[in-house]
């Protein structure tokens, strides 16, 4: 199975070590992570993935002018270049599960493509993770920005412990 984990490209203390932990369990369990391929999230649950001997996928955008570092992270085992930000999130999408860790407008963009191809029918399921996912989550439904079925296709998660992978 291919996880694709979205996910802050600046992340430290407990939102890094979630990702970690995240990547660990996904190679542990001999699933393929797949992600931006950058610092922040991307790094560390890229490097947890590698040290449990798993796979991971970073897709990168042509000259990596996205990241502040200007390279993708040492911890992928392969990286696909696309020519922009809607072909990375297209790559990104094909996956069989996408789960969300807080993040900043570039997580936002990957998290609403999904769930449009989710409501679409092309990904089974999204899972949303941590108190500000599920706070965005409850604003959209409240605020009458989504319709009743679309919630259909999105888990919501209090931490990276209660997922099951």
């Amino acid at each position: 199975m291919i996880i694709t984990l979205l996910g802050s490209s600046i992340a430290d203390g407990a939102d890094a070590e979630d990702a970690y932990e995240l990547g660990k369990r996904i190679g542990a369990a001999a699933h393929v992570l797949k992600n931006g391929g950058y610092g922040g999230t991307m790094a560390a649950s890229a490097r947890g993935c590698r040290e449990a001997g798993g796979h991971v996928i970073g897709v990168g955008i042509e000259g990596h002018k996205i990241d502040r570092t200007g390279a993708p992270n040492p911890y992928n085992s392969e990286v696909i270049v696309k020519a922009n930000a809607l072909e990375r999130v297209a790559e990104m999408l094909r996956c069989d599960l996408v789960i969300v860790l807080p993040g900043h407008v570039g997580t936002l963009h990957e998290l609403f493509a999904a769930w449009v191809s989710a409501i679409e029918g092309h990904l089974p399921s999204i899972m949303l993770v941590g108190p500000k996912l599920k706070a965005l989550l409850e604003y959209l439904t409240e605020n009458g920005f989504l319709k009743e079925e679309h919630t259909e296709h999105v888990s919501v998660f209090d931490s990276v412990g209660e997922l099951t992978i």
